[in-house]
């Protein structure tokens, strides 16, 4: 996986466009989520791995179910 990330860095720079390592998470799915994976680096600096994100009003979590995002609309009583 790491390789694929120096990969993408590299073009995204010949490219003209620069990966913020501050913004950038990780966040394993479905099996992968319970394996010790190796931490990413990016331009020197690891990878925040996450369980969960919102990206574009939606609430993506690692075992891919809804609750989160419901949870966070549901009207308060």
């Amino acid at each position: 996986m790491q390789l694929f990330v120096d990969n993408l860095v590299k073009q995204s720079t010949n490219n003209g466009m620069k990966v913020n390592q501050q913004k950038t998470k990780e966040m394993l799915i479905g099996s992968n989520a319970n394996n010790q994976l190796p931490q990413l680096i990016l331009n020197g600096t690891r990878v925040e791995r996450v369980s969960s994100f919102k990206l574009l009003g939606v609430h993506v979590t690692s075992n891919l179910k809804w609750t989160k995002h419901m949870d966070a609309y549901r009207p308060k009583s």
